[in-house]
């Protein structure tokens, strides 16, 4: 289970894969729009506060990312030190619950 520490911007980045219509292998999933990520108390759960942000993908590599800001974290998330939380990767009418599990702490170590 990885760190998020709530004292710098947390920058998610998701791989997203889908299985092939046509040859049915599994594969990156390129070109989504509508894609959230948010962090949540539970794997279904609704984001925290503001603690959630609409993706972009990383050129067409199906790596999906966004940066939810340090006050916001800050804000929503200090009362949940040392608990764990999940990252939920989203996009409506296609897939919901694709999660991490993180660590909320004060800060890392560099």
């Amino acid at each position: 289970m990885a760190d998020l520490p709530i004292d710098i911007d947390f920058e998610p980045d998701v791989l997203i894969r889908r299985k092939n219509a046509l040859t049915r292998a599994i594969e990156p999933a390129t070109g989504l729009t509508g894609v959230t990520l948010r962090i949540a108390l539970t794997p279904a759960g609704a984001a925290v506060g503001g603690c959630t942000v609409a993706a972009a993908e990383a050129g067409t590599t199906g790596r999906y990312f966004g940066v939810i800001d340090t006050v916001q974290l800050v804000t929503d998330l200090a009362a949940y030190e040392s608990n764990t939380v999940y990252l939920i990767a989203a996009k409506s009418g296609d897939f919901d619950r694709v999660y991490g599990e993180y660590i909320v702490r004060r800060s890392s170590a560099m």
